[in-house]
């Protein structure tokens, strides 16, 4: 598992890209940077169209996240962590762009 964190510029929001599983291994590490980056910033995107697995406490650091600003979740059109985001209701408070 892996995550980046690029910074928001005048033109872009903070982007955090996620690849692999989030799970309770590492779901300290996804939400420390969810945290920093939705504290620092007006908007956020969260890319998970390369993550296979979510469990949840990657969920609820997602939720988390969305309390404290604009979240757009980028995730696949297809794909069991975009029905998870619907099961959730996440999908409800974050912009879910759904990609292929």
């Amino acid at each position: 598992p892996h995550f980046t964190l690029s910074a928001a510029t005048p033109t872009d929001p903070a982007t955090i890209t996620a690849n692999g599983d989030i799970d309770l291994g590492n779901v300290e590490a996804f939400g420390s940077l969810l945290a920093e980056a939705a504290h620092s910033a007006p908007s956020l995107v969260v890319d998970l169209r390369s993550v296979t697995y979510c469990d949840s406490a990657a969920m609820r650091a997602l939720f988390s996240a969305a309390a404290v600003t604009k979240v757009t979740l980028l995730a696949p059109a297809s794909a069991p962590i975009t029905t998870l985001l619907e099961i959730s209701g996440l999908d409800r408070i974050t912009t879910v762009s759904k990609s292929d």
